[in-house]
């Protein structure tokens, strides 16, 4: 069994001081194989803007971070709208079910789909899950972005992919320059470094939380 695919890991990882939200879990020996998620709750009536970006070792590695420690997260959330900060349920999938049951919300039954569409996910291929998780995000994205409530998740399979987004979702790419400190090419670059350079690989992530931020 794969080890990401029991909740007992997160947990476990929840209890380190690694922020799952805004860590790279990359090694050198798994940079080909890598991806990045970039995370968006905006809350306009509770003043709620978290942003995070990660990086995760395999598409594995992915799915168990979105089905046990973001979809918990933002469910919750959503659910709990009397609480201004965000609160992790610590507990296993069928658990979380249950409270979704529980709550009575019309979200429900959209949630309760979510969850068991990730949960079906463990059984494919490398390549056939990372088809179904963009299907997944594209069609979660769609749902939530409302007039007052938006969750947003973005994979991205290379570096590059993150800069072509950064730079297509810019209107100004004269300020955007301006606050990440580097142009449109030297972006590239580092980009290119990520899978070279173990510096670059080992503050990359940082880079993406620090400087970009949410693009949306």
């Amino acid at each position: 069994m794969c080890k990401y695919s029991r909740h007992f890991y997160w947990e476990h990882l929840l209890s380190t001081p690694r922020d799952p939200w805004q860590t790279s879990f990359i090694t050198a020996g798994s940079a080909g194989r890598a991806l990045f998620v970039n995370t968006v709750i905006i809350d306009y009536r509770r003043n709620t803007l978290d942003n995070n970006w990660a990086g995760y070792p395999d598409v594995k590695a992915l799915l168990g971070f979105l089905q046990y420690l973001h979809l918990p997260l933002v469910f919750y959330h959503t659910l709990r709208q009397n609480e201004e900060e965000l609160y992790f349920p610590v507990c296993s999938s069928d658990e979380f079910l249950n409270m979704i049951a529980d709550s009575e919300s019309r979200y429900a039954p959209v949630m309760r789909e979510a969850v068991l569409e990730l949960n079906g996910l463990w059984k494919l291929d490398e390549e056939q899950c990372l088809a179904r998780l963009r299907d997944f995000c594209r069609c979660f994205n769609a749902f939530w972005r409302q007039n007052d409530y938006i969750l947003n998740i973005s994979l991205f399979a290379n570096t590059r992919d993150i800069a072509h987004y950064v730079l297509d979702q810019s209107e100004f790419p004269e300020v955007l320059e301006e606050d990440i400190g580097l142009t449109a090419d030297q972006l590239f670059h580092l980009c290119d470094n990520f899978y070279r350079e173990p510096l670059v690989r080992r503050n990359f992530v940082k880079l993406l939380n620090h400087k970009i931020g949410c693009v949306i």
